[in-house]
């Protein structure tokens, strides 16, 4: 096999074994774990070695000049992983490797899984895109932007999906409203009850303002409508069924042990961060901002919708609502133009997106190419705006690896 799995650093066998057997009684197991399958042959994809080995030198580079403590990437094309790598270390101090098997929170690239589990219940014909959030959050009813004495135009699911509901953004904001996306002590329900307190700021469907607590008010609307928490919604509508066994936004505290240490570089050090995975009991789910996964599971999600909801067959989501995701929903069009949990781009005259991606705070990028018939996952933990450079240089040298055809 010419797919390569290198680590910067290799652990010894009895140490991997005793790793790989703690977290399989870490994680919850719901059914087989999904991965997809390795290429067998790189010049069937029209790559060569060199170029694989020019995505470990961009990694490893990073890691020798102390950009990030460590990471890993993994590039599909048409179904088959052509590299999967982990380079650096989970720990700098104890100097344990990071792996490609790490569980990490991804920040916002929650945003597009918990859209896709609303979508599935809107395919189960649980929730229809445009209820109003009243119908389930009677407190929501007769809501008003601030300075106005009339009451708004009814927010709706499909305002909350596409951040157009009228919530301030995450930005410019109080410490009491980012204390409502940033204290994990206290229940959704809890925190919503807080969210309804606060006028809006535009009119729903007016404008896009990218919403962290939109998100929270969705997260709460699945939880009402189907009577669950939604973290046992997420796992029955979505991902189980995808047969993502380690996707969870309530790791257990002996699973989040494992999680790698954050880091933030200040001047010319990597300094360890405080993070979720320290929070002594998880008990608010941030829905489009707590998740924690792995690097195949974000493949495999990525590759789900790169197939129009399918996966091995089975169909996951409906072609319909993974289509809808890749629509505009924004009425001004902003400069980045946003679907439902993606950030649009290569947009066709269709109006529908061939690029879909989404970045977190914690570094995590997920891209869904569908011209190159392509998915990339980069994963640290390490903030965002300390590790842009590198996952842009990978994802530059994998367009030049897989140019699109003139065809289409």
């Amino acid at each position: 096999m010419n797919v390569k799995t290198r680590q910067a650093n290799r652990r010894g066998w009895p140490i991997s074994i005793l790793v790989l057997t703690y977290l399989a009684v870490s994680f919850p197991v719901y059914g087989q774990e999904q991965k997809m399958p390795a290429a067998s042959d790189l010049k069937a994809h029209g790559v060569t070695q060199d170029q694989i080995d020019s995505l470990a030198d961009i990694m490893r580079q990073s890691v020798e000049q102390e950009e990030i403590a460590g990471g890993s990437f993994i590039v599909l094309h048409k179904g088959e992983t052509i590299f999967r790598e982990a380079f650096g270390y989970a720990d700098i101090e104890s100097k344990r490797p990071f792996t490609t098997d790490e569980l990490l929170p991804i920040a916002s690239v929650s945003k597009p899984f918990m859209a896709s589990v609303v979508m599935a219940l809107v395919d189960q014909g649980k929730l229809n895109l445009d209820d109003p959030v009243e119908k389930y959050l009677p407190a929501f009813k007769g809501k008003r932007v601030k300075g106005s004495q009339s009451p708004a135009r009814p927010m709706t699911i499909r305002h909350l999906l596409s951040h157009t509901a009228g919530f301030w953004g995450n930005k410019g904001i109080t410490p009491e409203q980012r204390d409502l996306i940033r204290n994990f002590e206290r229940p959704l329900a809890e925190t919503i009850e807080l969210v309804v307190e606060y006028d809006l700021v535009y009119e729903p469907g007016t404008k896009w303002i990218y919403s962290g607590v939109g998100y929270c008010v969705l997260g709460r609307v699945a939880e009402v409508a189907l009577g669950q928490s939604l973290e046992e919604i997420s796992q029955d509508a979505l991902f189980r069924p995808l047969g993502l066994n380690n996707t969870t936004f309530l790791p257990s505290k002996e699973a989040r042990k494992t999680v790698p240490t954050g880091y933030l570089k200040k001047g010319a050090k990597l300094q360890r961060q405080p993070s979720l995975a320290q929070i002594e009991e998880l008990r608010f789910i941030l829905p489009g901002g707590s998740l924690f996964t792995t690097l195949d599971e974000m493949a495999v999600f990525g590759q789900m919708h790169l197939n129009d909801g399918v996966h091995k067959g089975k169909r996951i989501l409906s072609e319909e609502s993974v289509t809808e995701m890749r629509r505009l929903q924004s009425p001004d069009r902003p400069k980045r133009s946003y679907g439902f949990g993606w950030f649009r781009g290569d947009v066709s005259e269709s109006g529908l997106a061939d690029l879909l991606f989404h970045s977190g705070l914690l570094g995590a990028r997920l891209r869904v190419d569908r011209s190159r018939e392509v998915v990339c996952v980069f994963l640290v933990h390490q903030s965002s705006a300390q590790t842009v450079e590198q996952p842009n240089k990978l994802f530059e040298l994998v367009n030049e690896m897989f140019p699109v055809s003139k065809d289409r």
